[in-house]
């Protein structure tokens, strides 16, 4: 008897849907060949920016041009040939245009409200231990020119329905002492929040087996069944054939490899994220932040603060490049005090599914029925996913999602 729906992959976003169909009495299996504990959900910043922009933006590919093969810059692209990695990041750099950027930057604000009640909906009706803060998070700046840029955004920002608030330097170090006094400024976003990535997921996947579903780990999917034109099911490394009613592709990085061999094209590199636990500095942060000028993201956990950041394309793999470990403490030394101090209890890297043009894939794939594609978040996956999964499990026993998803539709990619 085939299963009702095969989810593969254990990120956030399958874990959601996972638990979202199971939850509604859906049969459920879900694979991943990890144990959940070690993937760029759980190892990401923790930060929840549902009002934050696209990754391609105006500029950044005329930026990314200067730091192309210096990995002490917090883009790294090593250069390898690839003529699909030429049209990515060809197709990368039309998406750096001031409006495609404004396209995708209204797009994910809309979603944004619908992910950020989401989210916290999860941790209530959960009571997920996952450190939880709706507290807002801070944009914090170096020079007057930065933070006349995060101004400028901060009216997008609430154009589109969000709160921010801008601080001056002093006001920032009454509420956060740590910062240093060549602090010029911050911006707190009081929508977003911040959590423990790896709490979060480890408690969503306990309710979502306590509701019925079956998380099968150690186990990876091979490539998918397709009978003509319908996905069934999937072959797992281990040559077990699996066969399903419908199926959810959440493997993140490695949901292009998996789609191609089905047929289905979609256009992502693996952007390699890194992060470092240290001990808490004293005096301590209270509150997630984004150091902006040198794009390291902070979250004091109980466990101790970790520094998150960088972006490195240099495929699929798990090379740590110590040079950009070392950046993330070096930016963080230059806003906070006491950084010199700290001990380093653990350096992590991982791999975020990047489309072409700023927006994840969410619907049904095109060509081949049954299958439904949620990935390509980038640097969105963790504040997003919960909503990607839910809008999953609506599609497959709805027939049609709650918000509006024809922004993120997969059959953007497809030839004409």
């Amino acid at each position: 008897m085939a299963i009702h729906t095969l989810i593969i992959g254990g990120g956030v976003v399958g874990v959601s849907a996972a638990y979202f169909l199971a939850r509604r009495g859906a049969p459920v299996t879900l694979l991943d060949p990890t144990d959940l504990t070690d993937s760029a959900s759980t190892g990401n910043a923790g930060l929840i920016a549902i009002d934050h922009g696209p990754l391609p933006r105006p500029g950044l590919a005329r930026q990314a041009a200067k730091w192309i093969l210096d990995p002490g810059n917090p883009l790294y692209i090593p250069l390898r040939p690839s003529l699909a990695r030429l049209r990515w990041f060809m197709a990368f750099h039309r998406a750096c245009r001031p409006a495609h950027h404004d396209h995708c930057f209204r797009a994910l604000n809309a979603h944004g409200h619908a992910a950020g009640a989401c989210f916290a909906s999860l941790v209530a009706d959960e009571a997920l231990d996952c450190e939880y803060h709706a507290t807002g998070q801070y944009d914090v700046f170096m020079t007057e020119p930065g933070l006349e840029q995060g101004v400028e955004e901060v009216r997008r920002i609430r154009d589109a329905g969000y709160g921010a608030e801008v601080l001056d330097g002093a006001e920032l170090r009454r509420r956060e002492p740590a910062y240093r006094d060549e602090v010029v400024g911050a911006i707190l976003f009081t929508d977003r929040a911040f959590a423990n990535p790896g709490a979060f997921l480890s408690e969503l996947a306990e309710r979502a087996r306590s509701h019925g579903a079956q998380i099968r780990t150690g186990i990876a999917a091979r490539e998918l069944i397709v009978d003509r034109d319908r996905c069934a099911g999937a072959i797992t490394t281990d040559g077990e054939r699996l066969e399903a009613e419908h199926v959810v592709l959440a493997a993140g990085a490695w949901s292009s490899t998996l789609a191609a061999r089905a047929g289905i094209r979609l256009p992502m590199e693996a952007g390699k994220g890194y992060h470092l636990t240290v001990s808490s500095p004293d005096p301590p942060l209270t509150t997630a932040a984004v150091l902006a000028e040198t794009f390291v993201a902070m979250n004091p956990l109980r466990d101790g603060l970790r520094l998150a950041g960088t972006l490195e394309f240099s495929g699929i793999n798990h090379r740590l490049v110590r040079k950009r470990l070392d950046m993330l403490l070096r930016g963080a030394r230059r806003y906070v005090r006491g950084m010199n101090d700290v001990t380093v209890h653990a350096e992590w890297c991982g791999l975020r599914p990047c489309t072409s043009d700023g927006l994840p894939m969410l619907g049904w794939a095109p060509r081949v029925r049954k299958c439904f594609l949620a990935t390509g978040h980038a640097m969105m996956g963790f504040a997003l996913g919960p909503l990607a999964g839910r809008i999953a499990s609506e599609c497959i026993l709805d027939g049609e999602p709650s918000v509006p998803i024809d922004a993120f539709t997969p059959t953007r990619f497809q030839k004409k």
